[in-house]
């Protein structure tokens, strides 16, 4: 199971890599696809839990999104909660049996995926994205790879075990080491000071494993192991992409708005 998790895992980051580097319509396209792949995902938890979900009008909403932020439309990004909000709220109003218990998880899932999906376009848009985006990847990679290896290694006291019993405070602590160690060394390349460095490497650490412990929430409230079967030894889309999900949006706004400052 390891050596199938490491080889899937060098094939994914390889990949990524790539087409970060490639940027434009192939990167856009990546993206949107993961979007879809993540809601269709979504969809069939949605079953578990016994909730309504209308995956089509999802995917225009979130295609749509998607295609105005990859033409930089302004001020889409900051629109987009209430953009992909109010759709769902329409059509869920105009249905026979309306829930607000199906309204609240409908709304929820596809801000909390295709919003925060687009933050990858959206960092990849700014000046220097290629480093940016390069960053994000890679110290959320770091994290994931100390908080195994020294939580594997060293491990002792459970870090929430209600929501994820494996995960150890040791291990929490490695992935924040060295995730602030690679966001150090790769400072330069984006022009950030060793202070904003720092920082940011903690924030990336603790929000990305706030990520990984949220997307294990959900799957515990709706009883099942992964969101899907997508990639061998790793899951689905949102099992493998949670800790970006929560990182990006971070990243983008620090690099907009605090990392000059520091």
């Amino acid at each position: 199971m390891l050596k199938k998790r490491i080889f899937s895992g060098l094939i994914g980051a390889a990949l990524t890599v790539l087409l970060i580097y490639e940027g434009g319509i192939a990167y856009f396209l990546a993206v949107f696809i993961l979007t879809l792949l993540g809601l269709e995902e979504y969809s069939r938890l949605s079953v578990r839990g016994n909730y309504y979900f209308p995956r089509y009008i999802s995917f225009a909403a979130a295609g749509i999104y998607l295609i105005l932020l990859f033409f930089q439309v302004p001020n889409v990004l900051e629109a987009a909660p209430l953009f992909l909000f109010f759709p769902f709220t329409i059509y869920l109003l105009l249905k026979k049996e309306f829930s607000f218990r199906d309204l609240i998880f409908v709304t929820w899932g596809v801000i909390y995926i295709a919003w925060l999906f687009g933050f990858l376009i959206a960092l990849r848009n700014l000046p220097n994205g290629l480093n940016y985006t390069l960053l994000l990847f890679l110290s959320i990679w770091f994290n994931d790879t100390f908080a195994y290896f020294i939580g594997r290694s060293l491990g002792k006291h459970k870090l929430i075990p209600r929501i994820s019993p494996n995960k150890t405070v040791e291990g929490a602590l490695g992935g924040m080491l060295g995730t602030v160690g690679f966001v150090v060394l790769f400072s330069g390349s984006v022009q950030m000071g060793a202070g904003a460095a720092v920082l940011a490497g903690v924030l990336i650490s603790l929000l990305g494993q706030a990520g990984d412990l949220l997307e294990s929430a959900l799957k515990r409230f709706l009883d099942t192991k992964d969101s899907g079967e997508l990639i061998p030894g790793h899951g689905g889309v949102l099992d493998r992409f949670d800790s970006v999900l929560m990182t990006a949006p971070f990243l983008y706004f620090y690099v907009k708005f605090i990392s000059e400052v520091l």
